[in-house]
């Protein structure tokens, strides 16, 4: 199989199957940094750990922060959040990833204590127990075409009560009519998180399609499982 490039993003949309978004992930693997960071400067995975500093600076949103703090990287890829956390001392990192080849690239990395092979879905991930994370980072995966909105269930299950789950959603994304919205206020609402802080940012320098340059940057902090 041909390597893809980022243009094949444009072809997940919101019927597209877990089996089509592993196969292209599967294919794009050994190209993958090269195209979305050198050519199109995306920006996903500093936009996380940005917002990770940010939130654990405070004492008031994610009191006792410490290295040794469990981490999962949720759609990790290549592993580049990894690699930036480690820059900053954190050694506590699992990655999870629904192509075993992105992870088999995020492992020559050596930043991951385990990588997990597994789609963000509404179905249990049986390798993570209920609680086990401080905090979830999760750069450019929750999209439609990708881990829909029924998959936040499982996310929030991954994080311990006063713990963050921090990711990005495409602007295009937070469009009503694909759910996002709606389930982030249904899990506000059964006091399941409660929203840290939402901003618009940059998501590519240089996007193959105007639609895709922005994102919402996200946190929440977990408050029941």
């Amino acid at each position: 199989m041909k390597p893809v490039t980022n243009r094949g993003i444009v072809e997940l949309n919101p019927s597209s199957t877990e089996e089509e978004a592993k196969e292209l992930y599967d294919s794009w693997a050994e190209n993958y940094e090269v195209d979305l960071v050198e050519n199109h400067g995306y920006k996903a995975p500093q936009l996380c750990v940005e917002a990770f500093n940010k939130a654990i600076q405070s004492e008031e949103i994610f009191p006792g922060a410490d290295k040794n703090m469990k981490i999962l990287d949720a759609g990790a890829g290549t592993g580049m959040i990894g690699e930036m956390l480690v820059k900053q001392g954190y050694t506590n990192i699992d990655a999870l990833d629904i192509s075993q080849n992105m992870l088999n690239e995020a492992k020559k990395k050596n930043v991951y204590k385990r990588l997990i092979c597994a789609p963000l879905s509404d179905v249990r991930i049986e390798q993570i127990q209920t609680a086990e994370y401080d905090v979830t980072l999760c750069g450019g995966t929750i999209v439609y075409g990708q881990a829909k909105p029924v998959a936040l269930d499982e996310c929030i299950r991954h994080v311990r009560p006063g713990g963050l789950f921090i990711f990005t959603l495409r602007a295009d994304s937070f469009d009503p009519k694909y759910g996002y919205c709606t389930k982030f206020d249904e899990l506000e609402k059964a006091g399941k998180w409660r929203l840290v802080n939402r901003e618009l940012r940059e998501l590519y320098t240089d996007p193959h399609e105007e639609r895709f340059r922005d994102c919402y940057l996200i946190t929440y902090k977990v408050i029941q499982n």
